[in-house]
């Protein structure tokens, strides 16, 4: 039987990030526990990374996950080019991620759950091989990959783990185009195999809906 008093200590140990979620990112929230797989869509500054990333670390912090794993496309062949360490070179691509931990969770949590490697940061060009056993996976920007790169970072997701991506129909990079795994992605929308949210609201600054909108609208 649960009292009062132990209802207190309950709610006292529940896991307490730096922001809330609006209402449409909690409705995220309950499609991330009904399916392993989610899609979080929305337009620029819609909150795509904030949901995912502050889903992903309360579940964490409730120890249903071990680690968290984020990655995205990356320019292909850009990480044999580029000059430095495998981290050096992603850290530009994945700054929006670890700028929204630092937002949920403070600079100094997120900067040791990096060093204790309770977060990792991969890349999919080169996710082959990998297995996310008990892990919270966050692909950004899924609509800039072509289908088989969907494919191999899909078939990475182990036992009691799920995977979120996040993605945009208008922010499709020119040099992906309409090899862009969203186009055959958007089918699963109609099964009940997947999750699928679009977030409306412009999280970041309304009034960049607004400008927008003017200037491309005649």
């Amino acid at each position: 039987m649960t009292t009062p008093n132990t209802e207190k200590r309950i709610l006292k140990t529940e896991p307490k990030l730096l922001v809330d979620l609006n209402s449409e990112q909690k409705e995220f929230v309950e499609l991330f526990y009904q399916y392993d797989v989610n899609f979080l869509l929305g337009d620029f500054g819609s909150g795509k990374s904030l949901a995912a990333v502050h889903t992903a670390l309360k579940s964490f912090r409730k120890k249903q996950f071990n680690n968290i794993w984020i990655t995205r496309p990356m320019l292909k062949n850009s990480l044999a080019a580029l000059p430095g360490t495998l981290e050096e070179n992603i850290a530009p691509y994945t700054f929006p991620l670890i700028q929204n931990l630092e937002v949920c969770q403070g600079k100094e949590q997120t900067e040791k759950m990096l060093k204790d490697g309770l977060i990792k940061i991969m890349p999919i060009e080169v996710a082959k091989g990998v297995s996310f056993m008990k892990s919270v996976v966050i692909v950004d920007e899924f609509q800039d990959m072509d289908y088989v790169d969907f494919r191999t970072i899909l078939t990475r997701l182990g036992k009691d783990s799920k995977m979120i991506f996040c993605g945009s129909k208008q922010q499709i990079d020119k040099a992906i185009g309409k090899n862009s795994c969203y186009y055959k992605i958007e089918r699963l929308e109609q099964s009940n195999l997947v999750g699928f949210k679009t977030l409306t609201a412009n999280h970041r600054n309304p009034i960049l809906t607004d400008i927008i909108n003017y200037l491309e609208n005649e």
